[in-house]
């Protein structure tokens, strides 16, 4: 037996992800969403697991690990709409050190400054003050993503701080996002080659190794 069979994908990745810590832009995963049934596919910066209290309706562990993926994005995105029809998402990760793939797909939430959940408000700040300074001055700018060039002139604080050094409140177009996986397909092409799929159902977490 091999010894993948005897973990959850959950485990498996924090194997991945502590073998390539040190690789620069290990951390970026891609996401795809669907708009007019064709998909739609970038790459964001993973940012952790996010963690919700117990009695929370997004709760859910393996391995008594927190499972949320977490990310951001602008409100402004075409990412956002194309969500609004079709929560449905996937995360494509590979590990080039390691020659692993995680394909992941869930419901991906955005979570807004609108949102009155307490937890995800909680997060959502939490995160925009972990971001980069030259990351938090992208959200402040004026200029929309994916629209016609045009140079922005508006005034951005430096490093997302006002003058007095303080952080500026997160913008209206910064949200959270979170991807809660409901199907994961690991695959490792090194050795002996090995591929597993794990299902999340009423019940709980279910694993089954297939062909590669």
């Amino acid at each position: 037996m091999s010894s993948e069979e005897d973990q959850s994908w959950r485990s498996l990745l924090d194997v991945s992800i502590a073998k390539s810590r040190k690789i620069r832009g290990s951390n970026y995963v891609q996401v795809s969403t669907v708009e007019d049934g064709e998909p739609r596919c970038r790459t964001v910066v993973f940012r952790g697991f996010q963690q919700t209290p117990a009695d929370h309706t997004l709760f859910h562990e393996v391995d008594e690990k927190p499972c949320l993926f977490k990310m951001c994005t602008d409100k402004r995105s075409k990412k956002v709409a194309q969500n609004a029809k079709q929560a449905v998402a996937e995360i494509v990760w590979w590990f080039p050190k390691t020659s692993e793939q995680y394909r992941v797909r869930g419901n991906l939430i955005l979570v807004g400054g609108d949102n009155e959940d307490r937890a995800l408000e909680i997060a959502r700040k939490e995160l925009w003050g972990n971001i980069a300074d030259p990351s938090r001055e992208s959200f402040l700018g004026q200029v929309v993503p994916g629209e016609a060039y045009e140079k922005d002139t508006s005034i951005v604080p430096i490093g997302g701080r006002d003058d007095d050094g303080k952080m500026v409140p997160p913008p209206d177009n910064f949200l959270l996002m979170l991807l809660d996986p409901t199907d994961v397909d690991y695959l490792r092409l090194t050795g002996d080659q090995y591929r597993q799929i794990d299902a999340r159902g009423s019940s709980g977490w279910t694993r089954q190794r297939v062909n590669p």
